[in-house]
């Protein structure tokens, strides 16, 4: 027994690491150092880039700076960035996509000679990885500004790696072009864009107005336009779009043309994305450049109709829009109105006419048109003093059509039988196309309420529900037994119990020691103490829009690394969550997220009441009792 066991431990975990080596390869990982140069004197300085690149969302965490004796550490920032390459797939031309996050290190020698910097190890995934060792060049004088090898990036300390040489390239490509203008040879001219119009591709934004209120719909297209056969596209920079509530109407994976004639000239046009834009404040809000970076080979020359025309690379973005946006006028403002802007339908209804009292019954609002649905907040609903509110729940869905809907559920307890009914209620919004405001109002609702049992209510049902979950598990356990009963060697029911219990044991044991459970948690925990200690700092400088950006990031942070599932996809993390966690915390870890993303990106008008440091304080506590009692249903699913 103790050979045989042996065995399928060894197995057992060859496949476990089979597995995690298999993942990592999967996601293309690869973990580099380099600097922007081998050379340089003392006082010089030069910078060092840590890169992590992968091509599916990982987990990395700060590298662990070695000994770097015989440097200073002059300054350190972080960057990352995303780019889309189109290649050949099976089902035609696809986006593969690159994830790439950057830490540049600042350093700046102290002695001369030959010094070596040691590797940087970085955690990636849960498994250490490290960079290899550079020797650095250390003259006695230093040589003022750092070269850049040609190739490489220059990095900004701004923040992030800089378009230094994209820039350059830029400048060089309008010089050439004007020396095309005269008449004069331009060097390398093969690996040169045309000059317009008859360019090989461009990029164009195309927006439907220019000129909004607050929080009215701005619908943006970004389109590609190529002359030829495009050979390959790396989507280089997306948008920021600071200043605006962003819904992605479409974002494509694979490039689909259509034919389009611009000045006489054919081209070949593909949507690149489409986002619904909503401004958060008055003023002068821009959208700014979608980068690309592609090849397009052209039907130029004597060969050119038969698919072998010259292939031109280079870099092109789309161009910055200004849009202006009015403030939300003052007169004629109601004063429910809570900063919803847009053309809505709203519906109040109740799904059958007869209930039974002290049972919850579902009554839904449902908003419905054009504009951000997810702003908009549940008007008071006046019940009358029979109804108790038990609970509200409410989802929200932006269309490609560009239209969305919130619908809130509202479940109520009738406690006293006979006739109800559920009054009336409005909602105020502005109209941006009559540029006045408006007031929605519901039809009254009329339900009977019959003669029920009092106390059977949701907890009862929720009672009910636990009580079945336990009879499953309780029902599962016959079918060990039955297997149990007649085994191929005879020995006592009892035997092959200790027998089972001590295999598990030993597996429980090996499987502790070897991904030592119960270390994720410990850091999850000391993390979450931190950055509620730094979201509290936040608050006290009445910083609440980086308090709910923070709170976002910290949820996604927790629930991610005890899913296992990388993203910003909520629903995709809590479905790999533990099912205790979706059960218990689901529904409250959502209304927390949607409340942050409205304080991170709504019009202050519509925040109201949720960016004062008291509620702050007191949503802080929520999430913080919340994301506890996450990792600590994450322990309990990993001590079974």
């Amino acid at each position: 027994m103790i050979k045989t066991g042996n065995i399928f431990l060894t197995k057992y975990f060859v496949f476990v690491y089979f597995l995690l080596f298999s993942w990592i390869a999967f996601a293309g990982l690869q973990v580099t150092a380099t600097v922007d140069r081998t050379e340089a004197g003392i006082g010089d300085s030069f910078t060092l880039v840590v890169s992590v690149q992968s091509s599916e969302e990982v987990d990395v965490s700060e590298p662990r700076v070695p000994n770097l004796d015989g440097f200073d550490l002059v300054n350190t920032w972080n960057s990352s960035s995303t780019s889309s390459k189109l290649v050949q797939g099976a089902n035609g031309m696809q986006f593969d996509t690159i994830r790439r996050q950057d830490f540049n290190y600042m350093l700046s020698p102290k002695k001369a000679g030959k010094i070596s910097i040691p590797a940087f190890e970085v955690v990636v995934a849960g498994k250490p990885q490290f960079t290899k060792p550079i020797v650095m060049t250390i003259s006695t004088q230093g040589s003022g500004a750092a070269k850049v090898p040609r190739g490489r990036g220059q990095v900004n300390p701004g923040g992030g790696a800089g378009n230094f040489f994209d820039d350059m390239d830029d400048a060089e490509e309008m010089f050439n072009q004007l020396l095309q203008r005269r008449g004069m040879n331009v060097p390398n001219a093969q690996q040169r864009a045309p000059i317009n119009p008859n360019e090989a591709f461009f990029i164009q934004v195309e927006v439907d107005k220019n000129e909004v209120f607050e929080g009215e719909q701005i619908v943006a297209n970004w389109y590609l336009y190529t002359r030829g056969n495009l050979l390959s596209l790396d989507r280089l920079k997306f948008p920021d779009l600071k200043g605006f509530w962003k819904e992605i109407i479409e974002e494509v994976p694979a490039l689909n043309f259509t034919q389009e004639v611009i000045n006489g000239v054919p081209y070949r046009k593909a949507l690149l994305a489409s986002h619904a834009l909503f401004p958060i404040k008055s003023g002068t809000a821009v959208i700014d450049e979608y980068k690309v970076k592609a090849s397009a080979q052209l039907p130029t020359g004597p060969m050119g109709s038969f698919g072998f025309g010259q292939a031109y690379t280079y870099t092109r973005s789309s161009e910055r829009v200004k849009i202006k946006v009015n403030p939300l006028p003052t007169e004629g403002k109601p004063g429910d109105f809570s900063g919803a802007v847009g053309q809505f339908d709203v519906n109040a209804f109740v799904e059958g006419e007869k209930f039974p009292a002290h049972q919850p019954l579902s009554l839904k609002v449902r908003f419905e048109g054009s504009g951000n649905a997810k702003l908009i907040e549940l008007p008071p609903l006046n019940l009358p003093n029979t109804v108790e509110l038990f609970d509200t729940k409410s989802e929200s869905k932006f269309f490609k059509n560009g239209k969305s809907y919130k619908e809130f559920e509202v479940l109520i307890v009738p406690r006293q039988e006979g006739s109800l009914t559920i009054p009336k209620f409005s909602v105020s919004m502005f109209d941006p196309v009559t540029r006045k405001y408006v007031t929605k109002t519901t039809e009254p609702i009329q339900l009977t309420i019959s003669p029920g049992q009092k106390g059977a209510g949701q907890d009862q049902r929720m009672e009910n529900a636990k009580n079945q979950v336990k009879v499953e598990k309780a029902l599962a356990l016959p079918v060990l037994i039955m297997k149990l009963d007649q085994p191929p060697i005879k020995m006592p029911l009892v035997t092959w119990v200790v027998v089972f219990l001590l295999v598990a044991g030993i597996l429980v044991w090996h499987a502790r020691k070897e991904f030592q459970f119960g270390l994720k948690q410990k850091s999850l925990k000391v993390e979450l103490v931190k950055r509620m200690k730094r979201m509290r700092a936040l608050n006290d400088k009445k910083d609440w829009r980086a308090v709910a950006t923070e709170s976002t990031n910290l949820i996604y942070y927790i629930l991610g690394h005890i899913s296992s599932a990388g993203g910003m996809n909520l629903d995709k993390i809590l479905d790999s969550a533990p099912p205790s966690i979706r059960r218990e915390l689901g529904e409250e870890i959502k209304k927390m997220v949607e409340l942050f993303q409205v304080m991170s990106f709504a019009p202050e008008a519509a925040v109201g009441k949720y960016k004062e440091q008291k509620e702050i304080d007191s949503n802080l506590e929520k999430v913080q009792s919340v994301l506890e009692k996450a990792i600590v249903l994450s322990e309990d699913k990993e001590k079974n």
